[in-house]
Parts: structure tokens; sequence; C-alpha cells
């Protein structure tokens, strides 16, 4: 048998295998005895399978094999069922093997599927597989036909008439295959049909969701009334079917769906469920007493759709609970019931892609929320398929779309007439295009807008008020932030409330919650805030809250708990962002100044060199009469310090020097050590004016001195040993090293006392250097390592790269070139990333290797290095290994 890529195609015969009871068996061999049943089982399959099957695919105890003939496929499950019978498993294991088969049309799927087949022939036979017992082997109708002339010796044919069986639309005729040796009597098969079910067939597959459904059922085991919650357009409805499917075969007495979106008053609901039961009401009779004596002592399964319209009806649920200690209650809800005895069952997104790291097509097809786009798509498009040129689009959609189902059924409909490329940017601009044509469906599943509308209806006045506002936030809000904005006393009640009806979402930081909407909730809030009027003042305190947060930050970026708060940074940057847009666009000049001076570190230790920068020009050419000349400077401090880290010294200069002309002008010693201090740098990195810049240190130095700023000392000692020791190895005075050397571990002692983890690590950055040029190799490796060990936690990306080149020239300085290509590549990737440009100046200064200058025949280990994820970049800069699985 084959197996792999090479499928056939044309009519075939789909075989499904598996072992009926396989959990409970492996629970009682255990792992290592349970394995020794897994092979003989897989062995005696295989064997019967050989001639004329292909094997897809084995998971687990399962098998699934296709044959080109039909009556090989029946002959071949007949001699595996025999061989089966006669078998002496290991550890004395009964093993009972259930097989279903269906023929149909078998299409194999491209390569960036990421399937094997694809159809709905394969899943039909599948889930014939699914309604047998251990030792039966189930078929439909087109494979008996097919087969019937040719089953072999002693085999015949049973016909057990027609089923429903789940996530199938239409019933199934079903043969059961009678072999002579084997057990020929079983239970009736799991059907829809075993018990009164009463629901819906549904007009298209049901898409993923396995683990949903699977943790519904467990729930549903352990409670009598599940509430699956969430926001319109999760696929509540969908997903309680099929959990109700699975579940039917435990409700003797019927599995009913009652709709309830069609009604508005609570005093319906008993009437609606009675119609549903069959229950008939006389005119003076109460439904609800009717409804109770109907279901009285019976082991019944209700699903109550669509029930946050009719909250007040709640009780009944509890009244009909009451009736009957075996009667279960499945409801769907944006919001829950809250009555006695309810399990929650918070209805997420699917699973999606992450579009900025896209895998390969083949696992990316395997994404729930890909899946179902690429299958609603070819509803519409047969020849659809995700290929390498629309697979970026079709995540992004995805993924802008939240993993709803509704959306994402809304926008895949529209490949009939856009591909995923041009439909991601009508997307980007709104979701007004995600609107049905279908006759069939309700108003609020027509258009996305109308579900979530379906759920604004249902909210008092200060519900609808707090919903808009929190519009304003840009992926979600602390609570801090939420009552700052707000303008509400009982905001946390507010908010409760519309955490309860699945308009927002909580989760948890650090033990502290954090709110935020769905994308695709948040336009249509946008929508309602605009028509309120608000939104203007909304902004206004929104971009308040966020220059004092971010002014609560800044001071701890160099600090021993930097990491929290630069993270922190990291959760909120979305709404630093649309705070700066709103006071650059209204001309709030003094508060966009604070705001990129609060900033501008967390830029630079995080790598947004380059937006950073876009944003101080845009600050900075704002009318500046009105702002204050500290603020001023401020932000040409922090346009300066970024442009220096971008490696454009001449603009830095400028700034710089714009920054100390201010702070004479102020005549704050302090602001004015601070500002010599940082114009040294971009006048002596790139030795353009060594002598000055010197001579601004020591000067910055004595002015730290007499403010008894002890902080301020060490840096200026730290900036002085950089300057002295600037130069490739071997070419500067052993006796400049030195003194070198001195300055810096005077300040990599202070700040080890002071704590500040900024200054420390660019000091053990500094030491390693020198102590690589004076030849102490141990000692810088020690040192530089240290430095990275406090990058890394603190995920400083500018400081990565200057470790990464600082070990390259540690390797060159240890006659290590082929290390050295590759660091080389490691650090060009990581200052990439950074958008720092530092590096073209270390080629210039102390002639290290840029990827350029790597010689021709170290490319292969250049490659290696560019081409490494982080994790084992980290992981060969300390020179170890890592599992690659």
């Amino acid at each position: 048998m084959s197996a792999g890529r090479g499928l056939p195609a044309g009519t075939l015969t789909f075989l499904f295998t598996d072992i009926e009871g396989s959990t409970k068996l492996q629970t009682e061999l255990g792992t290592d005895r349970y394995q020794d049943v897994l092979e003989t089982h897989t062995r005696i399959l295989r064997d019967a399978f050989k001639d004329g099957g292909v094997e897809v695919r084995v998971e687990g105890d399962a098998l699934f094999v296709v044959f080109p003939v039909a009556a090989n496929a029946v002959r071949a499950a007949a001699a595996a069922q025999r061989a089966l019978a006669t078998a002496t498993f290991p550890h004395g294991a009964t093993v009972r093997v259930r097989m279903g088969m269906h023929t149909g049309e078998g299409r194999p799927a491209t390569a960036e599927a990421g399937a094997d087949y694809v159809g709905i022939d394969v899943n039909r036979a599948a889930r014939v597989a699914a309604a047998g017992h251990g030792g039966q082997v189930l078929l439909t109708a087109a494979t008996a036909t097919l087969a019937r002339a040719d089953l072999g010796e002693g085999v015949s044919l049973r016909d057990l008439g027609e089923f429903r069986l789940k996530d199938l639309a239409r019933p199934e005729r079903i043969y059961q295959l009678v072999i002579s040796g084997c057990v020929a009597d079983f239970p009736p098969i799991r059907s829809l049909d075993q018990t009164p079910t009463f629901l819906p067939s549904q007009p298209s597959t049901f898409v993923g969701r396995e683990r949903e459904i699977a943790e519904g059922q467990r729930l549903l085991a352990g409670t009598r009334l599940m509430t699956l919650t969430g926001p319109g357009g999760t696929g509540k409805t969908r997903l309680s079917l099929r959990i109700a499917e699975e579940s039917a075969h435990d409700f003797a007495d019927g599995t009913f769906f009652v709709p309830l979106a069609p009604i508005t008053d609570p005093e319906l609901v008993p009437s609606t469920i009675a119609h549903t039961l069959g229950v008939q009401v006389g005119g003076s009779e109460m439904p609800l007493s009717r409804v109770l004596d109907h279901v009285r002592g019976k082991r019944i399964l209700l699903v109550l759709d669509n029930f946050e319209q009719i909250l007040p009806a709640a009780p009944i649920v509890g009244e009909l609970l009451g009736a009957s200690p075996v009667l279960k209650v499945i409801t769907s809800s944006r919001a829950p019931l809250r009555i006695s005895g309810e399990q929650e069952f918070p209805v997420p997104p699917l699973e999606l892609p992450d579009p900025e790291r896209l895998p390969a097509l083949e696992v990316l097809a395997q994404s729930d929320a890909v899946r179902l786009f690429v299958e609603r798509a070819m509803g519409v498009r047969p020849d659809f398929r995700v290929t390498a040129e629309n697979a970026a689009a079709v995540a992004e959609i995805v993924y802008r779309l939240d993993g709803l189902p509704l959306a994402i059924e809304l926008a895949a409909a529209r490949v009939k007439v856009l591909t995923p490329q041009a439909m991601l940017p009508k997307l980007r601009q709104g979701l007004d295009m995600l609107a049905s044509t279908a006759r069939d469906l309700p108003e609020r599943q027509r258009t996305l807008n109308g579900a979530i509308a379906w759920s604004w209806d249902l909210l008092n006045d200060n519900e609808k008020g707090l919903f808009g506002r929190l519009a304003v936030f840009v992926g979600g809000a602390m609570l801090p932030q939420v009552e700052e904005v707000s303008g509400e006393d009982d905001v946390l009640d507010v908010l409760s409330a519309l955490v309860e009806q699945s308009l927002v979402r909580q989760s948890e930081i650090e033990g502290e919650p954090r709110f935020r909407m769905l994308v695709t909730i948040r336009e249509y809030a946008l929508l309602r805030l605009a028509e309120s009027g608000d939104a203007e003042e909304v902004s206004r305190r929104h971009a308040a809250a966020y220059l004092k947060l971010a002014e609560e930050a800044r001071p701890h970026f160099g600090s021993g708990d930097q990491k929290r708060w630069l993270d922190l940074i990291d959760l909120e940057h979305d709404n630093m962002r649309a705070a700066l847009e709103w006071t650059i666009s209204r001309g709030h000049a003094a508060d966009a100044s604070r705001l990129v001076f609060a900033l501008w570190r967390y830029w630079q230790r995080r790598g947004h060199l380059v937006e950073g920068v876009n944003w101080c020009d845009r600050v900075l050419s704002l009318p500046a009469g009105e702002v204050p000349p500290l603020v001023r400077m401020r932000a040409v401090e922090a346009a300066g310090g970024l442009v220096y880290w971008r490696a454009d010294f001449d603009r830095a200069t400028a700034l710089y020097s714009k920054q100390l002309e201010i702070a004479e002008r102020i005549g704050d010693p302090a602001e004015e050590a601070n500002a010599a201090y940082n114009l040294a740098f971009p006048l002596g990195l790139p030795l353009k004016d060594a002598g000055r810049a010197v001579e601004l240190l020591r000067g910055a130095r004595e002015k730290w001195k007499r403010l008894g700023d002890r902080a301020g000392v060490a840096r200026a000692s730290w900036a002085l040993g950089s300057q002295l020791q600037i130069g490739p190895r071997g070419t500067i005075d052993p006796a400049k090293l030195e003194e070198a050397l001195a300055s810096s571990e005077e300040a990599l002692a202070t700040q080890r006392t002071l704590g500040n983890r900024f200054d420390l690590a660019y000091a053990q950055h500094l030491n390693g250097c020198i102590l690589y040029k004076l030849g102490r190799f141990e000692e810088s490796r020690r040192v530089l390592l240290e430095g990275l060990t406090l990058f890394l936690e603190d995920h400083d990306i500018s400081g990565l790269v200057l470790i990464a080149s600082d070990l390259a020239e540690l390797a060159a300085a240890e006659g290590d070139d082929e290390r050295r290509a590759v660091l080389t590549g490691i650090a060009d990737t990581f200052a990439r990333r950074a958008g720092t440009g530092l590096l073209n100046n270390f080629e210039e200064q102390e002639d290290r290797w840029l990827p350029r200058n790597v010689p021709a025949a170290l490319r292969s280990a250049l490659e290696r290095g560019l081409a490494m994820k982080e994790a084992e970049a980290i992981a060969y800069m300390q020179d170890r290994e890592i599992s690659r699985d």
C-alpha cells in the first residue's frame, strides 16, 4: 500500500475503521501495554487491506483506506473482521473494530490544502463508520450496489433501513455485512433516529470545533443546564446543535430544538416550547402547566436557542428542570440565564492563524477559521483553493474578522466576485461588504452589523453609553483607564453587564482584569459613539488617560521592574498610538511632546525606532508657541535619541545641540549635564569631534558630581570609557584600553548598587568589548553573556543587536571566523528588526563585519545566522544547543 501524496482519484470506496471503547481499553491496560495491542490490531488490518487498498492515514486506533474497486473493499473488510475474531491479542485484551464505507468521488486535496481528500463523500463514509458497533461493518447503498455481485464466500448483505446520521443533511440507507464466522447481530446503529430527535437539518456542513464539541459534551454530562454564551456570529446555534446531536443517544424521550429568536415576550416561552413538544393546550389551560405535566419524569434534552432577548423567562427553565430529574437543557444566549445550577460555556472564536507568522500552507489549511472560509468559498466557487498567492490574504481576512463564523461565511461568499487579495483592502476600510443575499436567513444573520445590533437593542441607556465609549480603546484596556475614560461612577456594574451580554470580553493580565471588544463589535460601537455626539470628549479623556500612564511608566524603563512596565506599554501600544494621533491631529503640541518623551525609550528598547522617529517628526512640526520650554526640550531629546540609534549622527547632533541650547536657557544644571552627555555620542562615536565629546562628558560628570547624582556620574564614566576604546582590535594603545576599562568598571559597580538594569546591561556590553580588545577572552565572554541575559529578560532588541555583534568580534579575536560569520548574520537580523543603523558605524570605526563584508567561503555560515529563528539565535549566542522539534 502507498501512503501520502500520489493518492488515487475518481470513483473510490472510502473505508474507515476504529476500535470500539479504545479510551477505556487504554485506561485499563496502561500506555505501554495498550501499544502492544494497537500494534497487533494495525498489523492485522494492514494485512487484510493490502490487496487493492491504499492506506491514506492512521490516527491512533483509526485507519482510513481507499479502494478503487468497491467489491475489494467489502472483501477486505470481511477478511479483516474474520482475522480479528480469531486473533489472540497481547495481555488478554478483547478488541472489537467497527468499520464503515461509502463509495463516491475521490478527489485528492492539493499539497497546499494540507488534507488528503476533499468532498462530502469522505465525511459520509466517516459518519457511517461512527454509527456502527465493534465487530460490525456498515456500508451505504452506493457501495452495496457496486459490490453486491462479488461479495465473496460466506458474505451477504442485510438492509438495515434509512437513518439520519450526524451532520449529514439527508437520510442514508445503510447495509450491514453478514460475515460467516463472525457476530451477525448488533444493537441498533447509532443514529439520530435511534431516539426521537427533533433537530433541524443544516444546509451546510459543520466545520471544526472538535475541542468545543467534546468540551460541551463533558460539561453537559456534569450539569443539567448548560448555556453557550458569546456575541452574535460566534456560531452558538450550530455548536449547540452539534453537542445535542452527539448527546442525543442519552435521552430516550427525545431531543428537541426550540427556536426562541422570533419572540420577544417572555410570556410566550411556555407556548413556544409546548408547540415544539407537540403538547396540546386548551383555551383555559396554562401552557406552562401543560408543558410541566408533559415532561415530568421524562429523559428529554431541550435546546433553547437565542434566549438573550427573553432573559426574564429564565425561571421557566428552572421549573422545567424541577419537573424531571433526568431532563437537561442546552441554551444559547448572548448572556447567561443566572439561575441555580447553570453551567456557562463561553464559545470562543474559531482557531486563527497568525498573519504575521504564516505557517506552511498545509498547516494553515488545517486552521478551523481557514477551513471554514475555504469550504464556504467553494460553495460559490468550486475551484477555490488556498495557494501561495492568496494564503496571506486569507489568513488576514479571518484574523481581522476575529474568527467569527458568521463574519467568515459572509466574507467567503464574496469570493464569487472578489479574490481574497482584492477583498482584504475593502475589509480594512470597514465591514459594510459583509452582507448575505440568502433569502432564507433571519435578518440578524444577513449582515454582521445586524447580528451585533440584535444585542445592542437589548441594552439599557447606561449600557449603550458605555458600549459606545469603550470603542475608543484600541486592543482593549485595563480597568483604571476604562474608569478614567467612561466618566461613570458605577462603571464596574455597567461593564459587568456588557461582559455578560458578550459584547465585551474579559481576560486577566498579571492578576488584573482587561477588557476588550472583538474588532467586528468595536467597529459597530464606533458608529454608535459617533452618533452619540460624545466622540470628541471621549477621545480627549482617552488621550489624557494614556498620557498619564506613559508618564507613570517612563521612570521605570531603567529600573529593576522595567520589564513589567515595558510589557505593559507593549500591551497598550495601540492605545498610545491612538492618543498620539488624536493629540497631534488636534494640534495639542504640549501633550504630544510629553507623550513622545515618555515613550521614546520604549520605542528604542522594543524595536520601534522608525515609528518613533516618525511620531517625533510630526510632533516637532506642530506650532510650539504655547509649549513650555522644558516640554519642548524633552521632545527634542526624544527625537535626538531615536535618530542617534538610527545612526543618523548629523541629525542627532543638530537635535542634541538644540536640547543643550534650551537647557542652558532654562538654567537647570541637571538638564545641562544630561544634554551635554547626549550630544557627546553623535560627536564621539563616529569620531566626528572626539575631543569635544570628551570635553562634554567630563563637564557633565562634574555637574552631576556637584549635584550628588551617582547615576549621572556613572553614566558619564561609562560614556568616557566607551569613547576611549573606539577602534579596531589591535590598533588601540593598551594603556588607553586600561583607562577605558577603569571608567567602565566604575560605572558598572555603581549601576549594580543602584539596580539600574538599562545602564547595567549597557555597561556589560562595553566591558565585554574592552576585555576582548585586551585579549581577556573568557572574562569578555562571561560579561557579554551577563549582558545578554539582562537584554533577553527585558526583551531589549537594540541591546541584542549589540551583544550579537560583540560576540562576533570576540569570535574573530579567538580566530573562529565561521562563528563570527554566523553571529554577523544574527546581529544583522536583530538590527533590521530593531531598525537601528549602529552596526554600519561599527563597520567603519571598528572594522566589524556586516553581511556584505563576509568572505565568499563563509557565506553559508552567514546564511545560517540570517535564517535562524530568535530562540535558535539566542541559543547559538549562548553557545548551547536547543531542541528543534
